[in-house]
């Protein structure tokens, strides 16, 4: 049996008043299991007034997580909130690590030491692995989960790149128990009977243009041609002019990697003469179709994840829901930005616990044909995992 009590704040300058009213919410004496670990994301203003700390010093269990513009659960939403997850379990373990710090030459050998040190605290493989990934300007999210990915050999692993308001994100943090850094990865590893559902839903279909094309020559995370004409040429034969390029990083493209999983919502980075800097690796030979995301879309594929992942629950039983959405997505909706929120908060309700934050990079898994979980790093999508 997993247990999932959320719990959330809005005072951030007050520490002690914060942590009084997040004990409000949770039963420390009563409500624990054998085991349990606390999923903090925050507004970094908590980090700085001392309250994650505070929380750190009393809670009972370690407290893993990262910064995120918004956040809610079943007590409350709000742009700049703290909140907390707690899994407890008398079957389930759970294994926390931090990597050392990465950087662009120091990547893959700080990943696999973040695993190692979960991994040796368990006498299994995990069967869930809930990523903080650092959010950085020369290592892509998209690499350090292919990394990861073949570190663990497969295992499904299901998270968030760290994001903030600030310019170019110099606040966004991620941290284990006392320790907060810009620049490490931190996981959380589920071992026992955890068994995951995952839902992603990224751009309405009436939203996805329907001039399909295929990517020619490409390098990594740079498209080079598409349809063998240069990225801008390519542009240029669907009707899009040169003076509109800028606006492009604003769009998804979804990329069907032909692997039997469902295509993938991914940014456009920079556009240059030579080709398009992307979210995420595109292979030649992906098929990729340029999709539009507005008010509409956010709102509309919000509710397919959720009633997807409620039907499943409902079918098969559930103890919680985390649910993280793209950032740029509460951006798109200005000066709306808390309806994804409130939309989510209204569709599960008091049915489940849960908790939402806003990520900088969804790492969510999809399924093939066969109904293997492949991870999947995404932009703009909605991601959920049913526990």
């Amino acid at each position: 049996m997993l247990k999932v009590i959320t719990a959330s704040t809005t005072e951030i300058d007050e520490p002690e008043d914060a942590l009084a009213e997040i004990l409000k919410q949770i039963d420390v004496k009563n409500g624990l299991l054998a085991n349990a670990v606390g999923i903090v994301t925050c507004y970094y203003e908590f980090i700085v007034t001392g309250v994650l700390e505070e929380l750190r010093k009393n809670l009972p269990f370690e407290v893993i997580g990262c910064t995120a513009l918004g956040s809610a659960t079943n007590n409350g939403y709000s742009m700049e909130q703290l909140s907390l997850t707690v899994l407890t379990s008398d079957e389930i373990r759970f294994a926390t690590s931090i990597s050392p710090e990465i950087s662009k030459g120091n990547t893959d050998a700080p990943l696999q030491e973040a695993w190692r040190q979960g991994r040796a605290k368990l006498p299994g493989d995990p069967g869930l692995i809930i990523a903080f990934a650092p959010i950085m300007s020369d290592i892509s999210g998209d690499y350090m989960l292919r990394k990861l990915d073949e570190i663990c050999g497969g295992l499904p692993i299901f998270g968030t790149l760290s994001n903030d308001s600030s310019p170019n994100f110099q606040e966004s943090r991620t941290f284990l128990n006392g320790e907060v850094h810009q620049g490490k990865i931190a996981l959380l590893q589920l071992y026992g009977p955890v068994k995951p559902r995952f839902f992603v839903s990224s751009v309405s279909i009436k939203n996805i243009h329907h001039q399909k094309a295929l990517v020619t020559e490409s390098d990594g995370y740079f498209i080079k041609k598409v349809n063998n004409l240069t990225f801008i040429d390519y542009l240029a034969s669907i009707g899009v002019r040169k003076e509109t390029l800028d606006t492009l990083t604003t769009l998804p493209f979804m990329v069907d990697y032909g692997d039997g999983t469902p295509p993938v919502a991914l940014a456009i980075y920079s556009i240059l003469p030579e080709g398009a800097l992307c979210g995420g690796e595109i292979p030649s030979g992906a098929g990729i179709t340029f999709t539009e995301i507005d008010y509409n879309s956010v709102m509309d594929t919000a509710a397919d994840a959720l009633g997807q992942a409620l039907d499943y629950a409902e079918k098969n039983g559930a103890n919680g829901i985390l649910a993280i959405p793209c950032m740029t997505r509460s951006l798109m909706i200005m000066p709306n930005s808390e309806d994804e929120m409130l939309k989510t908060f209204d569709a599960i309700g008091r049915k489940l616990p849960f908790m939402l934050f806003y990520s900088g990079g969804e790492i969510c898994p999809l399924y093939n044909k066969e109904g293997v979980a492949v991870n999947r790093f995404h932009n703009y999508t909605y991601t959920l995992v049913v526990l």
